[in-house]
């Protein structure tokens, strides 16, 4: 493996994947990594890494945001950090949150603009500034989000949120149901 610092998210030759409702965040890599294993034969074939969905995430600084290794896949209502500091090294993978595609031998680097005028992706998807700050030993997040934040149609499997809270309809992106613009606590333990 190459010294890149991590993953949030690896998808591995697997297809028709559905990554959503999570908030990634501080990956020095990619947010969400897909990557073809050709050479892993399962059912008469490799791995396609086709199919899969990306939906109503929350990427906050990452290196890249999401790293498809080819176009038959989608990603939708997704919403990223605005900005977050300047770049040192435009040839790493690291700094700048962009959403990576391969084409032909070389590797688009896009912003949110680009991703959906040129593929259509994350037509529903917005920048906006956030704050996040994680307290391990207490196992709360006091975070705000500033900024246009999509709502996306409320698919069966989550109409319930980290925390138990139900939505009805529709849904903004990430664990939680609600995403506060004036800083909030909440408690991340698992245990609950």
């Amino acid at each position: 493996m190459p010294g890149h610092g991590g993953w949030g998210i690896t998808v591995d030759g697997s297809d028709e994947t559905v990554i959503a409702h999570n908030l990634i965040g501080c990956t020095q890599d990619a947010a969400v990594k897909f990557r073809n294993i050709e050479s892993r034969i399962v059912t008469g074939r490799g791995g396609t890494t086709r199919r899969n969905k990306v939906l109503n995430n929350i990427f906050f600084r990452c290196g890249k945001a999401i790293d498809l290794s080819n176009l038959d896949n989608t990603a939708d209502g997704n919403l990223y950090t605005k900005d977050w500091g300047e770049v040192r090294n435009e040839e790493k993978s690291v700094g700048r949150g962009l959403n990576w595609l391969p084409d032909a031998g070389t590797t688009f680097r896009l912003d949110l603009e680009a991703w959906q005028k040129f593929y259509g992706f994350d037509k529903n998807g917005a920048y906006a500034d956030m704050s996040i700050d994680v307290d391990l030993d207490a196992l709360t997040m006091t975070w705000s989000v500033a900024g246009p934040v999509p709502q996306a149609a409320l698919d069966k499997f989550f109409e319930r949120d980290l925390v138990g809270q139900t939505s009805r309809g529709s849904r903004k992106p990430g664990p939680l149901a609600s995403v506060p613009a004036a800083p909030a606590k909440v408690s991340i333990d698992p245990r609950r």
